[in-house]
């Protein structure tokens, strides 16, 4: 679904009252996590698919009989398991447009640190963010036992030992929250947890102002007119935005019964400037098949600026700072970052990621 082309035809007409809006009641939980390293170690320099694929792994063998290892497709369990819950989910025939299992969207998305670092001493932390959507809330405690197997199989190639150190759930546009895990323990109700739904997200897209800088800090992968984009096209991302609503809303809350189509058509009246995009190519090595292969999953990066941009359109691109957009979300790609030209006050500060980042 993240793949979706979107249409550039421009609009059939232009209406000069503003689109209602109206996103998703999707509630999502976005958490720090801190792990502290018990060795000195090299890790690479993006680090979505060692995060990804190492929870994964430690997370299955925490859970799932041996028999099931790299296997779950021969579970025998007639219930879901968390692992096939968070990992596998199910793809409902009622939910039109889920033609292909690649269509199914993971209920989180892993955002790794950006800083490069690749030379880690014993005692250094390592701090990424976990983003959990509607139901897979629930897993959280699942999400904090997988990482602390994580962390005692080991991080990387050289399995460098970690211990998982805090997990804190951040409260809505704001840098702290409330402690979830602290050294071992468990430290909050994980059933009461600050959230952020759709209703927010608007509210919230009202105080910023119709002109805005878009930042795109991982690489973005969304298709129009069957290729991957090559700039920035507003109304392919737009339109990317709101399939994903739709998806995770339908699996993950309840689906959001709204025509967007004239969302995208507002896209096409908003003016691109100042572009400064580049297409950059990604490595990763996936061992989900018996035979490791290469894959190489490139996409942009950069930032523009976004000249009039009206409000329904302002919501679903805060939107997709938070649920990511395109292809390799789950791995951290497709974030993106809106923020005021010239930030000149504290209530539209924090807008790039739907949080303050920690400075």
């Amino acid at each position: 679904m993240e793949d979706t082309d979107a249409t550039n035809a421009p609009p059939a007409h232009s209406d000069p009252l503003p689109i209602p809006v109206r996103l998703p009641h999707l509630p999502i939980v976005r958490a720090r996590i801190t792990y502290r390293l018990l060795t000195a170690t090299t890790l690479p320099p993006y680090k979505g698919a060692l995060l990804r694929g190492g929870f994964g792994y430690a997370f299955q063998r925490s859970v799932c009989p041996r028999a099931c290892w790299n296997r779950s497709e021969h579970c025998t369990l007639t219930a879901l398991c968390p692992f096939r819950q968070i990992f596998e989910p199910p793809r409902p025939a009622q939910i039109a447009g889920l033609r292909e299992a690649q269509d199914v969207p993971r209920g989180f998305v892993l955002e790794p640190p950006l800083d490069g670092k690749r030379q880690y001493a014993a005692g250094d932390s390592l701090e990424f963010y976990l983003v959990l959507f509607g139901r897979a809330s629930a897993h959280l405690p699942h999400f904090i036992y997988g990482f602390e197997q994580l962390g005692r199989e080991g991080l990387g190639r050289d399995h460098a030992p970690a211990r998982l150190e805090r997990v804190e759930v951040l409260r809505p546009w704001q840098p702290t929250g409330v402690t979830a895990y602290l050294d071992g323990r468990a430290s909050a109700d994980t059933r009461v947890l600050p959230t952020l739904d759709g209703a927010q997200i608007v509210a919230h897209a009202t105080k910023l102002p119709a002109d805005l800088r878009l930042t795109l800090p991982t690489p973005l992968r969304v298709k129009a007119r069957g290729a991957f984009i090559s700039r920035v096209e507003l109304p392919a991302l737009v339109q990317a935005a709101c399939w994903r609503l739709t998806a995770l809303a339908a699996f993950y809350d309840a689906p959001w019964d709204t025509d967007y189509r004239p969302i995208v058509a507002e896209a096409h009246m908003v003016r691109v400037e100042q572009a400064a995009i580049r297409w950059v190519d990604w490595e990763r090595t996936s061992t989900r098949t018996a035979q490791p292969r290469q894959m190489t999953l490139g996409g942009l990066i950069g930032s523009v600026v976004l000249r009039e941009v009206p409000l329904a359109v302002r919501a679903v691109l805060l939107a997709g700072t938070l649920i990511h957009i395109g292809k390799a979300s789950v791995f951290g790609h497709g974030k993106s970052e809106l923020a005021p030209i010239n930030p000149s006050s504290a209530d539209v500060q924090g807008a790039g990621t739907g949080y303050h980042a920690p400075q």
